[in-house]
Parts: C-alpha cells; structure tokens; sequence
C-alpha cells in the first residue's frame, strides 16, 4: 500500500467528527491492505510500531524532528520554529515548508507503508553515541521522499499527534467493517484484543480469517487487560445482586499481571508496562514460590515494613516504580504482592473458569512467604458479616472490598457485576471517586498566578462514542508541589486547538492532549447545562438537554495516576450509575 493511501485516510479522518464516518472510512482503508501490512497500519494508527509492552518507542520529540524539517527543506531552525508557533501543529508546518521548498526533492519517488514502518523502527533502535543525528537523517530522508500531505501525516507519528479522533474501539470497528461490511465482528475482536493486548496481532490473525479470532489463545507474555469491577452502594444490594460470594481486600498499590514460563517472569502494569525490572524482588518470589511450569497471575503489590507487617499507602508504594536505585529501594521498602486471581495454568486457559474454581487452582500453586501470598478473602451470604469484614479492613487501612460471582468467568478489559467494588467513600454523598482525564486547564490567578495553572478541566470517558466528555472544573486539593509538577506535565502536552476526541462546551485557557489521569473526590454529581457528560443521551423517550457535573470537586492527594491510561478512566455509564446511587446512601 502507498503511503499517499494512508496519508489520504488520515486526512478524511480529520476533517469528520462522525463516529460513523471514521468507521467506514477505516474499512475502506483496510480493505486495501495484505496480510504483511494490515498490522503495521494498525500500529501506525496507534501512533506506536508494537503493543505497548513491547516498549519500542521512536524516541523523537519536537525539537528533534523540528530539525529533521529543517534539514530537508532548506528552512534554518529559527524559521520552522516560528512557522510551528503560528500553526500549532508541526504536521501543518512542515506540509507549508514543502509546499514552498528552497532545496530539491532529496531521493523522490513513491513511499510505500511498509517503507515509512520500517524506517520508524529504525529511528526506533537507533542508540548511542550519534545515535540523535542518525534520528534526525532517517526521519529527514522519509521527509524528503513525501508528498506535503504525507508529510503532515509522518512527521506526527514519531510526536504522537496524529490528531484523528480515533481510538482502539473505533479501529476495531474499522476491521469489522472491512471484512464484514459491518461491525459485528467487534466483541469478538475486541475480546482477542483483551487477551493479548496488541491490536496489530489481532488484525493479523483476522486477515488469516475469523477461525483465529474465534479460537484466539492466551500466551504468557502478552498482558491481558485486566477485569474491572462495578459498583453498589452498600453490603445489602451487593447480597441482594450476587447471593453467597467472595470478599476480597482491595489493597492500595500497583495492580499487577505475572507471567510466569519456566524460569522467565515477567511483570505488567494495569497500563501493560512491563515492570519486572522494577521489582526485583517480587520476581524473585514469584520464581521460588509459584508452583508451576507456566502460569499467568493476577496480584497487587504493595510497599510494606518489614518489621511491623505494616502496609504503606499508595503515595509510599508509587515511590517504588523508577529507572534508577532500584536495588537500593527494594532493600529500604520492600514489595509483598497480594495474589487474587489465576489466569492461565500450564497451558490451559483458566479466564473461562468460575472464579471459585480460579481461586481454588491459586491458592494450590502459591507458597506464601514475606514478598508473596493469597489475597485475604471470605465467603459469605450474609450482609452483616459482609458489613464487618468491610469495616475490619478500612479500620487496617485497606481501600474497601472487590466483591466477586462464585460462578462467573474472568472477564477481560470490561467492567461487569462479576467483581463489585465496595469502597471506604460509600457513606458521602458521591459514592466513590471518579479517576478524570484532564482536557485543558485554567490560567492561575492571584495567589496561584505563578503556578502553570489555576483549574484544571477534566472529563470523563465514553466508550460509546470514544471521546472525552466533560465534568469538571478541579480548582482544589493540590499542593504547591504537585502544582509545580503537573505544570510542567501539562506544558508539555499543550495543545493549539480542541483534541479531537474531547467533546466540550467549555473553552480552557489552553487545550491539552488526553494523557493524564487524576483521582477526584466530590460533595456529589448534579445535572449541569455546561458540561457534556451525559448530555444527549436518552432519557425515557427523550434526549437529556443537561449532562452531569462534580459539584466541589478536588484532586485526592496521590496526584497523577501513572497506572492509568486516559480509556480507563471514570466512563460516562459509571457516573450516571454513581448519579443514581446518590439516592441509596443514607444522607
């Protein structure tokens, strides 16, 4: 496939807001791809060259290829950083430089997709000394070879800013769409995607035919998104909903996914990072007390005392994950991983198993010692000894209880009322916190006028229509630290113009990119006429006029959310819930 294809899809996708559009614009794109190119222009899409966990990353920021534009078109750096100031988006300026270039076409002729992958990927394993010129040739060599659209196009995958409006669930519509004419093909793709978390392999595999997306298979190695749970108010409706079922501590640390073959263990973020090298100990304890040949676990980590038995908060434990001083760290504040769930066993698939059943087959395969054991749990259909277990816990500085279905599958990547959250916030008027995207951010006045920002303003996910809805103006509850710190995040990420996916009546001093994730809590959830969470949607027979607002929202004291992406966020079905929830708790 040409790139001009790809360039051409791109810019389509650009100038449309419809999700619908976006949909049949991407099937028409990969309809025209083979099988040796379908995964790469999936990855392309996704700004990356592998799944996440690979941790293949180009290794370019803007000052980087600012030169690269520079030294194909003749342009002196002062000149494309002026252009790039005025238009906001290096993917215009460099298409404007082309268009108006002082030197000829460098090499010239048609660059294919696999061509533009390939350089990227070399871009990508370029390392030491010379290695950032050697950047700057390969991506200037790539330049010169494009269109002034293409370029637009290229210059913004290395950066991250395709700016399409596109996330993974509108890709794997796309796939659908191309194969089948429509997009009933998507919980299959998307529970493959769940089970290995790379959706160029999973586009690969259903270029083979639908058969390998049917009979797709778990393989240690390949992080599965983790299974999320739902929320009720209390221990009552938790019974009343599920009967007899088990009660697990929900401890406060790093969410872990263990994989486990022979004497290779690796360890995956809930962002699908690989950690392994960052908890050395751990790794250490899952090979000497992990009884199995191959094996996929689920476990939270987190910072403990040695000496006491006693477990830090989350604001301790995230001082673990860091590149450098690792051993030292691991020695000072040690990791004990609390495992709740089996996966895989030995070569058999255990997601589609009954969690007592999963349970069970765990607590077989692990010897417990101080850096690894089972995670606390009862079974029980009685509400009052749900109450006082829930109690117990927050009393020993625990978050609450997931309360799981005896009888129910793992359920990859979706939130279900197989595992139901009940946490120490049940009790306020809002009945949890609510994990907010920010989109943009309020200029400081007075007090916080040297500070980046005064306000941040947040969103919440909508994974009907993948795009950011807003629901708050969080204006409380940083420190001057954490000000200072998420100023020089967010100036970072500042972008000219709306993003693309972020659905706002609400206009910011500045506009950034959905990257960041912050926890906040609230007095409760009120109807709003200006924010878009919710707003739209049917109620009864009618569209809703007002969406749903965080009424005193301030940020909780861990700050930003490293183990979270922007799609996991707080989604828009979860705060109508939290709305109706309101009414249960006692005020």
């Amino acid at each position: 496939m040409d790139f001009s294809v790809f360039a051409k899809t791109c810019f389509k996708l650009e100038e449309t807001s419809s999700r619908l559009e976006m949909i049949v614009i991407l099937g028409d794109l990969f309809k025209e791809a083979n099988k040796d190119e379908i995964a790469k222009i999936v990855y392309l899409l996704q700004e990356q060259l592998a799944a996440p966990f690979e941790g293949i990353e180009i290794g370019m920021g803007e000052k980087l290829v600012e030169r690269s534009i520079a030294h194909t078109t003749g342009y002196i750096i002062k000149e494309v950083e002026n252009l790039y100031k005025k238009t906001g988006d290096l993917g215009k300026t460099v298409e404007e430089l082309l268009k108006k270039k002082r030197q000829a076409i460098l090499g010239g002729g048609k660059l294919s997709v696999i061509d533009v992958y390939q350089i990227l990927m070399k871009i990508a394993k370029a390392s030491g000394a010379g290695s950032q010129d050697e950047k700057i040739k390969l991506l200037a060599e790539l330049i010169s070879k494009s269109s002034p659209l293409e370029a637009r196009y290229l210059v913004r995958i290395p950066i991250g800013k395709l700016q399409l409006g596109i996330g993974d669930p509108t890709i794997i519509d796309g796939l659908s769409q191309a194969k089948e004419g429509d997009r009933n093909m998507r919980e299959k793709l998307e529970r493959a995607y769940n089970l290995c978390s790379d959706l160029g392999l999973v586009a690969e595999k259903y270029w083979e035919g639908k058969k390998a997306i049917e009979k797709f298979w778990i393989t240690p190695f390949r992080p599965i998104m983790p299974a999320l749970a739902e929320r009720e108010p209390t221990a009552a409706a938790i019974i009343e909903r599920l009967g007899k079922c088990a009660a697990e501590m929900k401890y406060d640390g790093f969410r872990l996914g263990v994989h486990k073959d022979g004497d290779k263990v690796e360890l995956f973020s809930r962002r699908l990072e690989k950690m392994t090298h960052m908890f050395p100990e751990i790794v250490k304890a899952v090979k000497k007390n992990v009884k199995a040949k191959s094996a996929i676990l689920e476990g939270e980590a987190l910072a403990f005392n040695e000496t006491t038995g006693e477990f830090y908060q989350f604001q301790v434990t995230i001082q673990r994950k860091r590149k450098y001083g690792i051993e030292k760290m691991a020695e000072e504040m040690p990791l004990h991983l609390f495992c709740f769930d089996l996966l895989y066993l030995n070569g058999k698939d255990y997601t589609l198993k009954p969690y007592i059943e999963r349970r069970k087959k765990l607590e077989s395969i692990i010897k417990e010692d101080i850096n690894i054991s089972l995670a606390e749990f009862i079974i029980t259909a009685d509400v009052k000894k749900l109450e006082n277990y829930f109690i117990s816990g927050i009393e020993r500085g625990m978050e609450g209880l997931v309360v799981k279905d005896l009888n129910a599958p793992y359920i990859a990547g979706a939130r279900k009322f197989a595992w139901i959250k009940l946490k120490r916030s049940y009790g306020k008027k809002l009945a949890d916190t609510v994990d907010a995207v920010i989109i943009g951010y309020l200029k400081g006045k007075g007090a916080r006028a040297k500070f980046e920002f005064g306000a941040l303003l947040c969103a919440v996910y909508d994974k009907g229509d993948d795009s950011f809805k807003t629901i708050a103006k969080v204006g409380s509850g940083f420190s001057e630290e954490q000000m200072k710190n998420l100023g020089k995040l967010l100036k970072e990420i500042t972008a000219k113009k709306k993003p693309a996916r972020v659905d706002s009546l609400i206009e910011p001093d500045s506009w950034v990119t959905p990257k960041y994730v912050i926890t906040v809590t609230a007095d409760e959830i009120t109807e709003s006429p200006s924010h878009t969470c919710g707003k739209g949607m049917m109620k009864g027979k009618e569209t809703r006029e007002t969406g749903y607002a965080l009424r005193f929202p301030r940020m909780v004291s861990d700050g930003v959310r490293i183990d979270k992406k922007p799609e996991d966020a707080t989604t828009v079905d979860e705060i109508i819930k939290l709305y109706k929830m309101q009414k249960t708790v006692q005020r």
